[in-house]
């Protein structure tokens, strides 16, 4: 093989080369916007899970207050219960949203 044929043989491996990496870079950069449209989303759906359990936390501290101001010795045992329930149906809520 002449240096001439050896040369445009090295130039051909090296241009192979180059297109598998130059692929390999598209795709990266395809990955990256994508993770970044999903990170997005995720920052959304968190700033929403935030909104919901302040909504959440504010419900409960409103019952509380409810309930401060009636006095739970004027309620009767159906009351009392009602309120317990609903109660621990917003901890629920609010435990299920913190640990998303």
């Amino acid at each position: 093989m002449t240096k001439y044929e050896t040369l445009i043989n090295d130039l051909n491996t090296l241009e192979s080369h180059i297109t598998i990496l130059k692929n390999q870079y598209s795709d990266t950069l395809e990955r990256n916007r994508e993770l970044e449209a999903a990170l997005e989303k995720a920052k959304q759906d968190n700033t929403a899970l935030y909104q919901r359990i302040a909504e959440l936390e504010s419900e409960v501290n409103e019952l509380k207050s409810k309930a401060e101001g009636i006095g739970f010795g004027s309620m009767n045992l159906e009351e009392r219960e009602s309120l317990k329930t609903r109660l621990q149906e917003l901890i629920s809520r609010i435990d299920y949203h913190l640990s998303s």
